[in-house]
């Protein structure tokens, strides 16, 4: 019955220790009782009293109770010891298999069921020696329950290529029980496009050659439920030990990790709004096939945008205005190749990167697509007429890169918009009819001698403290007869031309000598400042940074340079060696816009980042849309988990600033805390903070 004792099984059915014990002494007894008598007679005893009857039966009487007075203190003294020592292996044997068949790893109680060892005879070395085999069998245990109660699962795979151990935390990762795998190969639950990571040539089994398995790689294995997992596998060859005798595996599960990333690559490669790929992936197609160009092969582009789609938005609201917009990919395709990309860009433009393409069929292309597009368009029920324009540019002995031929497309595509013609080949004559873009050029190249350029400057703010953790430069241009225009009015422009770096230094140079004239003011206030994607690529710029910094007297760690994942795109390698040496002066940096671009995981962790910026679209939605607030979480998941410090954009409201306090978020910065000020008035901001500080300090 459950909770009684395991009874000692019987040793055998003739006489036991004791019986035999008895017996010997009894006859030991008999013995000493017909000797006495004899023995009396030498010490004199007269002999009518030892051959009298009754002495020797008195004698033998008393041989017979001294030989039963030395059984029962045998009994007695050595029995007690020895089913202690038999009842205590007892508990240790039903100790052990109840918990093994209950699945149980408990350890053993230790405390009662030691032996005392008392004085140093063989009973208390047998003692002693019981002692230490229970030490052992709870440190056995100790390791046993380790093993098994471990997330990871760990296995053995011995010299045949079967599996001969595997801990019981399978059955919650893969939901296979650790019986169903023992002895079997383990090639039947890992992915057919992943098992060339692990067999030999044959393919019939395991490679267990010194170098065979990788100490490290990602398999994807097959649950019990049909579905897949990828797991993190870890290897390492124990042949050698005589204890372990098998290659050592540690599985974790990562698919989690790996959805994530999924989804991050697809977030950063493709639009949401109409799930085609966006800017980022576009260009980097692009530039791909502009590199593997051969011979004479050409490569078009064909920038399109939707006239009167403005309207739309304005009559309809932007929510018919998106819904049309989703309905423009499906209407393109099917005009267009297998090998043909159709991407959005962003707002109502979109671009067809067409390979090995000539004018004349480039030309064709988009007389299609406008036919297409100048079809009614149905949403919720209204029919929407919208056009288009498109601008036409090829490689042919032009541009070898994809900013350039975009460009001239986007010239082509301004030309059939003042021509109303809705498509145009891009003419070298029409370059200059952008005049307005020319003017601002100029204007700018002024404002930039005659310092009409000025700094906002945006706080950032811990979220667990609420304290100002930094601010973020933000440039405006003092235009004099446009008033003050933020950077999206001007920056476009300003990027494709060489004054990006003089405003570069520009704004470096103002921010280091506000920074310097707060510190003398007793407010240590590290600033951020925007790099172009140009700059990130200039060998030049850390020597440049770093000059500027020793001019204005600013410790290296009071600056963040920002750069956005595109920026890493054009030229990788250069990138990483100029962001190491900003680095390893103590410079910070961080990724702004995170979530936008293309970076992938494993690139992220190669580079020597400090921070990543959550883009303001996904927490604009983050407390209305279930999608933007799991992506922010995982993407404050990332961030903790690689040791980066993660930023919110556009916090604008209490409830998201609550709801990022909540994911774990590092810092928020929004019209929640403050709109960017001049240099003067968030001065007097800080102040009042810092003394509020002070205050709630005492």
């Amino acid at each position: 019955m459950p909770g009684e004792r395991a009874r000692v099984p019987e040793v055998g059915a003739g006489w036991g220790v004791f019986t035999r014990l008895a017996c010997g002494m009894a006859a030991l007894g008999v013995c000493v009782g017909a000797v006495f008598p004899y023995f009396a007679e030498l010490l004199q005893v007269p002999a009518e009293y030892t051959r009298a009857p009754a002495f020797r039966i008195a004698c033998l009487g008393a041989g017979l109770v001294l030989g039963g007075a030395n059984w029962l203190l045998t009994r007695r003294v050595i029995g007690t010891r020895l089913r202690l020592l038999a009842t205590r292996l007892t508990d240790v044997a039903e100790t052990v298999g109840s918990s093994l068949a209950a699945g149980s790893s408990a350890p053993l109680p230790r405390a009662d069921l030691t032996l005392p060892v008392g004085a140093p005879d063989d009973l208390a070395r047998t003692a002693s020696a019981f002692n230490a085999m229970l030490a052992a069998l709870d440190r056995e245990r100790r390791f046993r329950s380790v093993v098994h109660s471990t997330s990871d699962v760990i296995l053995l795979i011995d010299p045949t290529g079967e599996i001969s151990f595997v801990s019981d935390s399978v059955r919650d990762l893969l939901g296979w029980p650790a019986e169903d795998l023992l002895g079997a190969p383990p090639q039947h639950l890992i992915h057919s496009d992943d098992l060339p990571l692990l067999v030999g040539e044959g393919g019939t089994g395991f490679d267990l050659s010194s170098d065979g398995l990788p100490q490290v790689l990602v398999l994807r294995v097959r649950h019990r439920d049909g579905g897949w997992r990828y797991l993190e596998v870890t290897s390492s060859d124990r042949r050698a030990d005589p204890v372990i005798g098998a290659v050592l595996l540690t599985a974790r599960d990562v698919t989690e990790r790996m959805e994530l990333q999924r989804q991050l690559t697809h977030q950063a490669t493709h639009d949401e709004l109409t799930s085609l790929p966006n800017r980022a992936a576009a260009l980097a197609h692009g530039t791909e096939l502009l590199d593997a160009r051969r011979g004479e092969d050409q490569v078009a582009v064909v920038l399109l945008d939707l006239d009167r789609f403005k309207e739309v938005n304005d009559t309809l609201g932007h929510g018919y205005g998106d819904r049309l917009l989703a309905q423009v990919g499906p209407r393109l395709r099917p005009l267009v190749r297998d090998v043909d990309l159709v991407a959005r860009l962003g707002g109502d433009e979109f671009l067809l990167v067409l390979p090995e393409m000539c004018p004349t069929g480039a030309r064709a292309v988009a007389e299609r697509i406008r036919a297409a597009l100048g079809e009614p368009f149905l949403v919720d029920g209204l029919v929407l007429d919208v056009d288009a324009s498109l601008g036409v540019a090829v490689s042919d002995d032009g541009p070898t890169d994809i900013d350039a031929l975009l460009r001239r497309a986007d010239i082509a595509m301004y030309t059939a918009k003042e021509r109303q013609s809705g498509v145009e080949v891009y003419d070298p004559a029409a370059d200059g009819h952008d005049r307005s873009r020319l003017v601002l050029l100029t204007e700018f190249r002024r404002a930039l001698a005659e310092g009409h350029l000025v700094l906002h400057y945006q706080p950032q703010v811990s979220l667990e403290t609420g304290s100002v953790v930094g601010v973020e430069a933000l440039v405006r241009w003092v235009h004099a007869d446009r008033g003050l225009l933020s950077p999206a009015e001007f920056l476009p422009a300003v990027e494709r031309t060489g004054l990006i770096e003089p405003l570069t230094d520009r704004v470096l140079d103002l921010a280091l000598a506000q920074a310097r004239a707060w510190a003398d003011q007793g407010l240590v206030v590290p600033v951020a400042v925007n790099l172009s994607a140009r700059s990130v690529h200039l060998p030049g710029l850390p020597d440049r940074v770093l000059s500027r910094l020793a001019d204005h007297g600013v410790p290296a760690g009071l600056l963040r340079l920002e750069l956005t994942e595109s920026a890493l795109l054009a030229e990788p390698e250069a990138a990483q060696l100029v962001l190491e040496r900003l680095h390893a002066a103590g410079v910070r940096l961080s990724i702004d816009d995170f979530g936008t671009g293309y970076s992938s995981m494993g690139h992220l962790k190669l580079l020597p980042v400090d921070e990543l910026k959550i883009d303001r679209s996904y927490i604009a939605e983050m407390t209305g849309s279930a999608g933007d607030a799991a992506l922010v979480r995982s993407v404050v998941d990332l961030g903790r988990e690689l040791g980066l410090t993660v930023v919110a954009e556009g916090v604008e409201d209490p409830a998201t600033a609550e709801a990022l306090a909540d994911l774990r978020c590092d810092v928020a910065q929004g019209y929640l805390f403050s709109r960017p000020l001049p240099a003067d008035e968030l001065t007097g901001w800080l102040t009042g903070q810092h003394a509020r500080a002070v205050a709630a300090g005492r």
